[in-house]
């Protein structure tokens, strides 16, 4: 068997240099390219970040959803709970001409989260407000429902 001076075999080195030139040559750059976006997709957070606070007077929800839109964005209430549902739908499309090719990726990403707070969450004085990646929703706070009644 023919050995070089690194004691790896003739066929061990062909093979390096086979899977060097695969990742690291130019016309297969977009392979590299792929390999990073999916690792950028890994970083996207399993559950929505949210803040809730209180005053006073009112709660706030807020929730950072940086590089959305605000019509990725669906609110729904239901008695004391908030449901935050982000639609993130993203197409790419690429042509390089000094390499010939042409590559076009979609990803679609759905994630909801739903709050539930201390009061009743009344549609008609709710407001919600999305500015610079910040979704904020607020509301007067109502007297809690303590699931009792009073005896005449």
């Amino acid at each position: 068997m023919a050995q070089n001076k690194g004691n790896i075999p003739e066929w061990g080195e062909d093979f390096i240099k086979k899977l060097d030139s695969f990742l690291y040559d130019k016309p297969t750059r977009n392979v590299m390219e792929t390999i990073d976006s999916f690792f950028e997709q890994a970083k996207i957070p399993k559950q929505i970040p949210v803040d809730v606070v209180e005053t006073d007077t009112e709660w706030m929800v807020q929730v950072d959803l940086p590089g959305l839109k605000k019509e990725q964005i669906e609110l729904k209430l239901l008695g004391n709970q908030i449901t935050i549902i982000v639609h993130h739908k993203e197409e790419k499309e690429k042509y390089d001409e000094s390499f010939q090719y042409y590559r076009k990726e979609r990803r679609q990403h759905r994630n909801q989260r739903t709050i539930t707070l201390p009061y009743a969450v009344d549609k008609k004085s709710a407001k919600a407000s999305f500015h610079n990646g910040v979704l904020e929703i607020k509301g007067p706070k109502s007297q809690t429902d303590t699931g009792s009644i009073t005896i005449d």
